[in-house]
């Protein structure tokens, strides 16, 4: 992108990154000011109820690949490179997460309470949610970078100053419910976050290099049904 693209651009979305920046700060301060490790699902832990159970076992599913599908077909009636940027942005998330998983190599929570600190019983788990046990997949928390990188690339794309309100607040709860199911820690989905926005800026960049191509701006046509 040239520069007046590039002020324009974050012009157009001066209100998703006040809220990224608010986030990342609440969650910095969280890391390295107050709270251990595992004071966060500590505090999820203590404050159940049956409907947030059911709300952030829901929200946990608008961060996984079938909303990628999804958005991937829908977008093809609106122009085919915001449909291919989504593949682009699925294929990102992938290249960054399970290197960064493999590179890191930190231990799930039900493995750091049981395991580690030897106090399986410090949280209770929400009943029907499969917990991950492995030593080596929690760091960065993958649902949330392909949540980060899902709805940061919707709201980049949207003209609509709600639409990017709600693609921040769909992205912030899958972030809030991978701690609430006790999958990940702060530090899990605080790095995800993060991750998940630059994946998004990278797969925003692409996409924009082939705006004005007869091909790119294309888009399906929607056939009506004419009433008899």
């Amino acid at each position: 992108m040239n520069i007046d693209k590039t002020k324009n651009f974050w012009k157009d979305n001066l209100i998703y990154f006040i809220g990224i920046v608010l986030v990342l700060a609440v969650a910095s301060y969280g890391l390295f000011a107050k709270l251990n490790k595992g004071d966060m699902l500590i505090f999820f832990s203590g404050h159940r109820t049956e409907w947030r159970n059911f709300y952030f076992r829901f929200m946990t599913y608008m961060g996984e690949g079938y909303v990628y599908v999804l958005a991937a077909i829908a977008l093809l009636f609106v122009k085919f490179r915001y449909s291919l940027a989504v593949v682009i942005n699925s294929l990102l998330v992938l290249a960054t997460s399970v290197p960064l998983k493999n590179y890191f190599q930190h231990e799930r929570p039900f493995t750091y309470f049981t395991n580690v600190l030897k106090e399986p019983d410090l949280v209770n788990y929400v009943e029907g949610v499969v917990l991950h046990t492995s030593w080596t997949s929690s760091f960065p928390s993958g649902h949330t970078t392909s949540a980060f990188a899902f709805y940061s690339l919707l709201a980049f794309l949207s003209p609509s100053k709600w639409g990017k309100i709600l693609c921040l607040f769909l992205a912030i709860n899958v972030a809030l419910s991978r701690m609430y199911l006790v999958q990940h820690f702060l530090k899990d989905v605080t790095a995800g976050a993060l991750t998940g926005v630059f994946v998004a800026l990278l797969t925003y960049y692409i996409q924009d290099r082939y705006k004005g191509r007869d091909w790119a701006d294309r888009a399906l046509p929607i056939r009506r049904i004419e009433q008899p």
